[in-house]
């Protein structure tokens, strides 16, 4: 399988990296193709549209709005934490499979719905707080 999957964290630099590196190895390790879009203060690793196009699915292990959001329209996809992706990374793609296998996991919608994704938490409630205000448009 062919796994595209977005880090960001919220100075953009170590735990996006990580994360990507937790991706990449976790892969290998499970015999999967990953393909890791870093997000951060230290720039962009932008993933080629082809490779997205052709992608089973999407993790998005974020702590900010996804840049580009639109790019995985129509895509299965995992949104958690920067920090799940870093303590869990396997546990997290084999999820994914398994919703998409049984047709559960959830697909990113075009721009009108990105806030659903970018702005909410993985349980579906909006973040709230101080950091929720700055990075996750909350109230």
């Amino acid at each position: 399988m062919k796994i595209v999957c977005v880090t960001s964290c919220f100075s953009g630099i170590v735990h996006t990296y990580i994360a990507a590196e937790a991706f990449r190895r976790s892969g290998e390790t499970l015999g999967h193709k990953i393909f890791v879009e870093t997000q951060g203060s230290a720039g962009s690793g932008p993933v080629a549209q082809d490779l997205i196009d052709s992608a089973d699915g999407v993790i998005f292990a974020v702590d900010l709005d996804v840049n580009g959001l639109d790019r995985f329209a129509g895509k299965p996809y995992l949104r958690v934490d920067v920090a799940a992706a870093i303590n869990g990374s396997t546990d997290l793609i084999q999820q994914l499979l398994g919703q998409i296998g049984d047709g559960t996991a959830a697909r990113v919608e075009a721009a009108r719905q990105t806030e659903s994704i970018s702005a909410r938490s993985e349980s579906g409630q909006k973040k709230k707080g101080f950091f929720g205000k700055l990075f996750g448009k909350g109230r």
